[in-house]
């Protein structure tokens, strides 16, 4: 490489710093325009410190004067020095900013010197220099003498020893000379000192710092040299302070003045005379400044107002404009420094209206033979004296003398208008007269509410009258007052009619006459007026019939109410319309006063309805829902039959249900577990005849026939096995005749018979041995109830087996002579009593239903009645309700003398009954119609129907279980027998 130029062959030389921290590095760099092949030399202090380095970089922790040059070794050529630099090496020992006195502030005219302290020196020679905000800076001098204002500023100072080595910068030392004149300041936490109590003075300067204070009272020392400049002080005077820096002899100037008033223990009071805090333009009261113990001491006082100018210093004060209204409270002063407290303040209120007196009273009515006390006064006044009025005259003294009341009170005991007014002082300042009150006297009389019909539920589209009714009433004109709940109050009639929902509410009544008098209240009555219909809700009891026995129907008004009388309706399918018709049931054509019907010989499936009305002009609820009577009894006229023939079936069986019986048209009915009743185009496909359905787990429920002609067929249970893996038991539908056998068995949905399974009866193990059947080769009643299997773990649902018993014509003789035999010695006893009662009875012995209305009664008070009215209404769906089966009879007796008056019959009633035999026994009725002896037979007039109970014994039966589930009641079978010994009219036909 050829060098052009002597320039081209100098080094430069470059550091990241000049000086090097304590403990630290400073990286110098040699280098050339043209570095190739050049390798450096470093020199410090004209010494060679490092040589041959490549990159020309260079670590030092030494301070001094570097220079570099560089060398190419190929060709022995040596460039010039670079330029020098000069590296400070800072040393570990630290530079301190003290001051003496250490008094960060002072004020013009005092003077601190401010050093620079370098630790661990030694004995090196240091030179120093100075930083400072506000100040050119000092020269290398140790010490520095601060004073004039513009030495304020920060002060900062290091060391420097030899060329190269010097300390780091001291922390900064602010200093502030205050241009200000340097005074003092004296605060009071109180002007006042209380009664045997001090007030505490405070001497203060912004800059406290080595400064006492010294406190004057009155221009003389009272404490001096105080380090804190906090005095406690309890004398009143006038007060000032100053400071005082003893170091430099430097005294501020004296502090503001402050006033200290001393407070004396005498007791101020502000009296009002009179000692009214309120009071009326036209009266004047007195306001008077009260100094206690103050003896022949020289006072002058002060009062203090909210809305008065400050009275001059007077003893009193007269009060008496509007103005004058406010707050007054005054105090004495004497002296300087001397005042006792302020009085407590007392409110005066001059008022610009005239004041009218209050009439108050305990009541406004005064009770029969009672008294009312009347009670008058001025609002937030007093002192008043009272003077009463009645009817417009004044109140008679006698009276007022005779008054036990205090002032202001009075007891009254007649009606009238009463006032009164109020009067103070001298002259007499009277109110306004009071307003008048009114006395209303009460009289004896207690009105009563009467309902016309008595009926506290009605229904819209119902009317009924309230009426206030007064006793004793006389000739007296009265008008009437209503109190109610919910209505305007009804006009003053005597009578007021209810008929709309807001009509609803309690009733009261009162009656006036003339202006004061009136009754007292009468008793509430309560209506109401519901705006829905009322609900006839039916019940059928049984809800599965047993041979022979009776059936009780009960119609329940939802909500309840009274005066109702009950319709009891037959439900006859109509397929045409896919409803039910309904026909009126013997003896409720004009209703029953009853709400329930017996039925009696009822032998299968049937419907029933019912419904109520009331009122002279009829209000009718609608039909209940219709409610099932069951039988499992196959009849002619419509049966039921199922395929496959069993109660049990798994889901997704194939079902067909078959009607047969004297009809072409057919509709297959189901009555679910579940209450809901539907017929089988919901579920199936009717055709013809025959309903066929697959079976869901939801079928489970009782299923009949209903035909075109009006009937009923039997009534089957069928249950859905919904378990997939279950197993059901194979039994028989229909009712298995008595001596009949039977095979019930077990099986799971793809096998057809099971074998080592367990059959149980009633809950009891009634067969396990291996066996695939259950076998039963003669039925008999104790047969009868709850069957169901087991397999493998798996339990059936249970089913019903019905037995039906076969009919022993060739025994029944005996019973019955029996039966006959026994009643008409009952009757015979019965009568001979009842002749005695009826003797003190007014010859009239009658006994009743119980539980219906007697319908012979019902048919001959309306012997033209069509029987067989027919009502169509459209039947929704409900539940039939399982219940214990009831049996009951009517006995009915005319009385046998001369006399033929009616009378009404009594609510007695009279039961025989004869047991035969000790064991459980079927009730047996008989029924003798009698006439009455010693008369002529009177026309179109029937013989009331007697009904006696004998209990006989059952030979050869065990004793049955009368619960069930989905069947047949097994309640004993009813036997009724009847002796004619007249006409008589039976209401509880079968149906």
């Amino acid at each position: 490489m050829n060098l052009r130029s002597k320039d081209e062959a100098k080094a430069t030389l470059t550091a990241d710093s000049s000086i090097l921290p304590a403990g630290g590095s400073v990286t110098l760099t040699c280098s050339l325009k043209i570095p190739a092949g050049f390798t450096y030399n470093l020199y410090r202090n004209n010494y060679m410190k490092q040589s041959d380095e490549p990159g020309g970089v260079f670590k030092i922790s030494e301070g001094g004067k570097y220079t570099c040059r560089g060398f190419r070794r190929d060709t022995n050529f040596i460039t010039s020095f670079s330029n020098t630099v000069f590296i400070q090496q800072t040393v570990s020992m630290k530079s301190t900013v003290v001051l003496q006195p250490s008094w960060t502030l002072i004020y013009r005219g005092e003077t601190i010197t401010a050093r620079c302290e370098i630790q661990e020196g030694g004995g090196t020679q240091w030179t120093y220099e100075w930083r400072t905000t506000r100040l050119n800076r000092p020269p290398s001098s140790r010490e520095h003498r601060i004073s004039r204002v513009t030495d304020s500023g920060d002060y900062s100072c290091r060391g420097r020893r030899d060329e190269f080595y010097l300390t780091q910068w001291s922390d900064v030392v602010s200093v502030t000379v205050s241009e200000d004149e340097a005074k003092a300041t004296l605060t009071a936490d109180g002007s006042i000192i209380p009664a045997g109590g001090s007030v505490t003075l405070t001497c203060s300067l912004k800059i406290p710092a080595g400064v006492t204070y010294n406190l004057y009272r009155n221009n003389h020392m009272k404490q001096s040299d105080k380090p804190g400049g906090v005095f406690k002080i309890s004398e009143g005077g006038k007060y000032t302070c100053r400071g005082f820096r003893r170091d430099t002899n430097f005294f501020t100037s004296s502090s503001n003045t402050v006033f200290i008033q001393q407070t004396v223990s005498n007791r101020v009071t502000v009296t009002l005379q009179p000692s009214w805090t309120l009071i009326y333009r036209g009266e004047t009261i007195t306001a008077r400044c009260e100094i206690q113990e103050g003896g022949g001491t020289q006072w002058t006082y002060e009062w203090s107002t909210t809305r008065l100018n400050r009275p001059p210093s007077f003893r009193e004060h007269r009060i008496s404009r509007v103005t004058d209204s406010g707050d007054y409270s005054c105090r004495g002063r004497r002296d300087e420094f001397y005042l006792t407290r302020w009085s407590d303040v007392v409110s005066v209120t001059v008022s610009a209206s005239k004041p009218r007196a209050r009439l108050a009273a305990d009541s406004s009515i005064l009770p029969a033979g009672g008294s009312v006390t009347l009670t008058c006064s001025v609002d937030h006044s007093a002192d008043w004296k009272f003077n009463w009025f009645r009817d417009g005259s004044v109140y008679p003294a006698a009276q007022l003398r005779n008054n036990n009341e205090p002032g202001g009170v009075i007891r009254v005991s007649q009606g009238g208008l009463y006032r009164c007014r109020g009067g103070r002082g001298e002259p007499v300042f009277y109110t306004e007269d009071s307003h008048v009150v009114t006395i209303e006297e009460t009289l004896s009389m207690k009105p009563t509410v009467v309902l016309q019909p008595s009926w506290t539920l009605i229904y819209r589209g119902e009317t009924i009258t309230v009426r206030c009714e007064i006793q004793e009433g006389g000739g007296t004109q009265w008008t009437y007052e209503w109190s109610t709940t919910r209505l305007n109050r009804p006009p003053s009639y005597r009578e007021h009619r209810i008929s709309r929902v807001t009509d609803s509410g309690d009733y009261s009544c009162r009656g006036r006459r003339d202006e004061f008098y009136l009754t007292q209240w009468s008793d509430v009555v309560s209506v109401t007026v519901s705006a829905d219909k009322p609900r006839p809700v039916l019940s059928v009891s049984p809800s599965w019939l047993s041979p022979g026995s009776s059936v009780t129907l009960r119609c329940e008004i939802k909500p309840p109410s009274a005066g109702w009388r009950f319709y009891w309706y037959k439900a006859v399918p109509d397929l045409l319309n896919n409803r039910y018709s309904y026909d009126l049931l013997p003896g409720s054509t004009a209703g029953t006063e009853h709400d329930s019907y017996i039925i009696h010989g009822q032998t299968h499936t049937a419907g029933y309805v019912c419904r109520a009305g009331r009122g002279d002009t009829e209000y009718h609820t609608d039909y209940s829902e219709v409610k099932f009577l069951w039988s499992a009894d196959v009849h002619p006229a419509a049966s039921l039959t199922v395929n496959p023939d069993r109660v049990q079936h798994f889901t997704s069986d194939s079902v067909s249900l078959n009607c047969g019986g004297n009809s072409t048209k057919w509709r297959v009915m189901r009555f679910t577990e579940t209450h809901h009743l539907s017929r089988c185009s919901s579920w199936g496909r009717m055709t013809g005849s025959s309903c066929n359905m697959n079976m869901n787990w939801y079928h489970s429920g009782v299923y009949w026939c209903e035909s075109g002609s009006g009937e009923f067929s039997n009534t089957v249970n069928i249950t859905v096995q919904n378990f997939y893996d279950g197993v059901i038991l194979v039994s028989p539908v229909h009712p298995v005749t008595e001596g009949a056998s039977v095979s019930l068995s077990c099986r799971r949905r793809k096998q057809n018979t099971l074998s080592s399974v367990s059959f149980y009866h009633n809950d009891k193990l009634l067969q396990h041995d291996g066996r695939e059947e259950l076998n039963i080769s003669a039925v008999s009643q104790s047969d009868e109830g709850f069957y169901k299997c087991q397999h493998a773990g798996k339990t059936s649902q249970q089913s019903w087996m019905s037995v039906t018993a076969v009919s022993r014509p060739e025994s029944s003789s005996f019973p019955v002579l029996l039966m006959v035999g026994s009643v008409i010695g009952i009757i015979l006893l019965v009568f001979l009593l009842l002749l005695c009662l009826c003797k003190r009875s007014k010859d009239l012995c009658c006994i009743r239903w119980i539980q219906s209305q007697s319908s012979s009664q019902s048919s001959s008070s309306h012997p033209g009645v069509n029987q067989n009215e027919t009502n169509q209404y459209s039947s929704p769906l409900h539940d039939a309700d399982e219940s214990r089966d009831g049996t009951y009879s009517l006995i009915e007796l005319k009385h046998f003398g001369k006399k033929r008056r009616h009378h009404e019959p009594e609510e007695s009633c009279v039961y025989s009954e004869v047991k035969t035999g000790t064991a459980e026994s079927t009730p047996v009725y008989a029924e003798i119609n009698h006439e009455n002896k010693g008369k002529a037979k009177r026309k179109n007039k029937k013989s009331t129907p007697v009904y006696a109970e004998i209990n006989h014994e059952n030979k050869g039966k065990a004793k049955r279980k009368n619960k069930r589930k989905w069947s047949p009641a097994a309640g004993d079978a009813a036997v009724y027998s009847e002796v004619g010994l007249g006409a008589a009219l039976d209401n509880n036909a079968a149906m």
